[in-house]
């Protein structure tokens, strides 16, 4: 079992993971979605599933090193993946047809996600 003792460098290694890995999204979202002209829902998908593959390499092997079982931890973030990407993409593309801007809306969804995803981590997904 880890340490509670290790909880503040955990919380500033995922800070540091989420915020490379979400900067990454939020480029990538942009540029297919103003540059490059792909709709909001799959410009957003497309973006996520970039920095998700990266986010798990980082997470799994820097801030929480040590998971028993890699297989199922894979499959349990795959499974978190897809609820975030849903998620996300649907309440963006719900606020951008309100009106929003989309980096408001994909800023807002990143900010819940990353609220539940630290609890989801360590508690459940690297065990």
């Amino acid at each position: 079992m880890r340490s509670e003792k290790r909880t503040p460098r955990q919380i500033a290694l995922y800070l540091a993971v989420g915020a490379s890995t979400a900067l990454l999204e939020l480029l990538l979202f942009e540029g297919l979605y103003l540059f490059v002209g792909v709709d909001v829902f799959w410009a957003n998908v497309c973006a996520v599933v970039v920095a998700t593959a990266a986010n798990f390499a980082l997470n799994g092997t820097v801030t929480f090193k040590g998971a028993s079982n890699v297989l199922r931890s894979a499959v349990l973030y795959c499974a978190l993946f897809i609820l975030n990407t849903l998620f996300s993409s649907s309440v963006i593309a719900v606020l951008v047809g309100w009106g929003a801007p989309e980096y408001l809306a994909k800023l807002s969804t990143m900010v819940c996600i990353v609220a539940w995803n630290y609890f989801l981590y360590r508690k459940v997904i690297f065990v």
